[in-house]
């Protein structure tokens, strides 16, 4: 397979044509011999002075006085919450966000995809930065791979800053692969989180990446999702977790000379091309300010707490998150619900479960089916755990393509095909959730940075609940059993199965070779 990589590589530089064996042993020479130089090669120094100061929490301005009115109900160290559940909402938020701002935009992704709604939030940031808010803009390395003059060009605008987490040494798309075979300790830990604050007064994470799928107009498939907006106590952990990895030794500069005309043409462009798909997402004629304050009466309340891992994946491994992320499970006395797209559990989490389910916890755990799952390799990897979770008696759902529910989660005029859940949340005893960035796999819990919320707070428990439950039902999930012999069976409802859900043979014979691969428990 490296062989095959390197041929390729090599034909795109031309270096594999008839007769010109040599020709091509001298370029993968050089390729090599450039993914061996990766591993000194300089980063951009940490020497910018621009935005080096914390953001800080606004007081004054539109965000500053819906804060208010939202903080004016909370007691002594206890935060608003608002569950996004509606994908056309998630994105109306952030662009409502970006619109009020009036001093500073944090932002950090993992994925933020140079499509539909991409551009568009992105012209919504720039038109910020025109008024005067300073935006930092921090971003995984491993998805803007041949977009670095994007980069560059959002950088020079006087008003933003871009840095990228973790990055490659070497800019070359064609290189990449080789950097990481020699760099693989480092850059196989990829920052995950998802965050954005605005003026210190209001912060977004959860699940989605900025994209068309996360935001319901994608016309393959959209996701099923959730976000947490948050206001109060915890804003200022939000804020402190953005500051770490933006002073981080890994969080570099993107450098170079730019011209910001470009990256504000390509948005623009997109837009006007774009606008019949995105008249969902429109400003409303008189701005934003009456959507926010009907958005604030409906905030929930309670204390919380803010889950982190640390930016410094080159010297230990990103676990902390997952350490409170267990203990938070084991302290379920009734029930517990875990909604993860990928799930990937390892020994000590099974054993975990099946302890709880001996004192008489019910165990129920959403994930996707074959058929729903975007990321097929991610779904053989699950396979291996399935049947030990249903033996220390867990019950499985996995969602449909076809939900019922997909019709919620598109935004019209888009028509996806099917539905794919991405949802990473769990609730305990009906009282206690956490919302965030994680999967349940090694990529996430060992691998990647992540964050999320643990809320004590009733009510917004209790509309997670009923999400979850709704999205386990037989309209939109299949309860997988373990019948005598270890045989599995899927149920929907009274119709019953006997191989496990899938779009047809294509997807099944690639899940079948991906299942006789060794990388599978990286997923």
């Amino acid at each position: 397979m490296v062989s095959m990589l390197l041929c390729r590589l090599a034909d795109a530089l031309g270096a594999c044509a008839s007769g010109r064996r040599t020709g091509r042993a001298a370029w993968l020479s050089i390729l090599l011999s450039s993914a061996a130089l990766a591993a000194c090669a300089p980063l951009t120094p940490l020497d910018r002075p621009a935005f080096a100061d914390p953001s800080t929490r606004a007081e004054h301005g539109a965000l500053a006085v819906h804060a208010a009115a939202a903080e004016g109900a909370l007691g002594d160290g206890e935060s608003a919450f608002w569950l996004l559940e509606d994908n056309a909402d998630s994105l109306r938020v952030r662009i409502a966000l970006a619109d009020l701002a009036e001093e500073t935009l944090d932002i950090q992704y993992f994925i933020w995809q140079d499509d539909m709604t991409g551009r568009l939030l992105m012209k919504h940031v720039l038109d910020a930065a025109d008024r005067g808010v300073r935006v930092r803009f921090l971003i995984d390395d491993l998805a803007v791979v041949g977009r670095h003059a994007e980069l560059e060009s959002l950088d020079a605008h006087p008003r933003i800053e871009v840095r990228v987490f973790n990055p490659w040494r070497l800019r070359s798309p064609l290189i990449r692969p080789f950097e990481f075979v020699t760099r693989m300790n480092v850059l196989n830990h990829r920052m995950h989180n998802k965050v954005l604050v605005a003026d210190g007064r209001f912060a977004i994470l959860g699940g989605r990446n900025i994209g068309d799928r996360y935001f319901g107009v994608y016309d393959n498939f959209v996701q099923n999702d959730v976000d947490l907006m948050l206001a109060g106590a915890l804003v200022g952990d939000v804020m402190a977790s953005f500051e770490t990895y933006w002073i981080s030794e890994n969080s570099r500069p993107v450098g170079g000379a730019g011209d910001a005309s470009t990256i504000r043409a390509l948005c623009e462009e997109s837009v006007a091309a774009n606008a019949e798909m995105l008249v969902a997402f429109a400003t409303p004629p008189d701005g934003w300010n009456a959507y926010f304050a009907a958005l604030v009466e409906k905030a929930t309340k309670g204390r919380g707490r803010l889950l982190l891992d640390p930016p410094n994946v080159d010297e230990q491994s990103p676990t902390a998150l997952y350490e409170h992320f267990k203990a938070m499970i084991a302290e379920a006395r009734e029930d517990l619900i875990i909604s993860s797209p990928y799930l990937v559990p390892d020994s000590e989490l099974i054993e975990l479960i099946a302890d709880l389910v001996e004192r008489g916890v019910r165990v129920r755990i959403l994930t996707n089916s074959l058929a729903s799952n975007s990321h097929v390799i991610a779904h053989s990897a699950y396979k291996k755990w399935r049947r030990a979770l249903l033996a220390a008696g867990a019950e499985i759902y996995e969602m449909r393509s076809d939900a019922e529910v997909l019709e919620r989660y598109k935004t019209p005029p888009a028509e996806p095909k099917w539905l794919a859940l991405h949802t990473k949340a769990v609730v305990v005893d009906g009282r206690t959730s956490f919302v965030g960035s994680p999967n349940v796999d090694p990529r996430s819990m060992i691998l990647n940075t992540e964050i999320g919320v643990i809320a004590d707070d009733p009510e917004l428990a209790a509309a997670l609940v009923r999400l979850l439950e709704r999205d386990m039902a037989p309209a939109n999930s299949w309860r997988v059993t373990l019948e005598n012999g270890g045989w599995l069976k899927w149920w929907n409802g009274d119709e019953r199965v006997d191989r496990q859900p899938a779009k047809g043979f294509q997807q099944r014979a690639v899940e079948f070779f991906l299942n006789l691969l060794p990388i599978k428990n990286q997923a």
